[in-house]
C-alpha cells in the first residue's frame, strides 16, 4: 500500500494535510503493469489519472509523416511521477500512448473519486486541482521550450 508521505512528496499532493491523504488513500487504486505493456493507449476514452510508485514508462505520440504514421518519444517518466492529469480536467481521449519500459506499479485516481473528493472536502479538491493545472503547466512550458530550440 502507497504512503502518505510518498503522496505528500509528489506534486499532484503536495500541501495537502496529513488529514487530507489520510481521506484520499482509500480512493486510490493500487495497479501493476508489466514490462512492454501499453497502460493507455493514444485516442482511447479513460478517466483516471496514475502516479508511479515502482518503474518507468514511455510517453508516445503517434505522428502522420510522409513515410506513414510513426510514434515519437516525448518523454520518460519514473517514481513520484504521474500521468492522465489531462484526461481528468479535459475529458478527452488520451492524446499519448504510455507504455511500461519496466514492471511497473503505480496508484490510480478515477474522475468519480476526484468527484469523491470535491464532495467531501472542496479545500482538499481545490489544491488538487491546482496541483493537476501547475503540473500541465510545467509540461506546457518544457514542450514550448523544446519547440523553441527545433531547428
Amino acid at each position: 500500500m502507497v504512503q502518505g508521505t510518498f503522496l505528500q512528496s509528489h506534486a499532484l499532493f503536495g500541501g495537502l494535510s496529513n488529514e487530507a491523504i489520510d481521506g484520499i488513500l482509500p480512493l486510490l487504486a493500487e495497479e501493476s503493469f508489466p514490462a512492454g505493456t501499453n497502460i493507455v493507449n493514444e485516442g482511447e476514452s479513460d478517466d483516471r489519472l496514475y502516479l508511479i510508485c515502482k518503474g518507468s514508462v514511455e510517453v508516445i505520440k503517434s505522428v502522420d509523416t510522409p513515410g506513414g504514421r510513426r510514434d515519437h518519444s516525448l518523454a520518460v517518466l519514473g517514481v513520484g511521477e504521474a500521468f492522465g492529469e489531462m484526461e481528468l480536467i479535459d475529458m478527452q481521449p488520451r492524446s499519448a500512448t504510455v507504455r511500461a519500459l519496466e514492471n511497473v506499479s503505480a496508484v490510480s485516481l478515477s474522475n468519480a473519486n476526484l468527484f469523491e473528493i470535491y464532495e467531501s472536502n472542496l479545500e482538499t479538491f481545490t489544491l488538487i486541482i491546482l496541483n493537476i493545472a501547475r503540473e500541465i503547466s510545467r509540461r506546457l512550458r518544457t514542450m514550448d521550450a523544446l519547440a523553441g530550440s527545433s531547428p
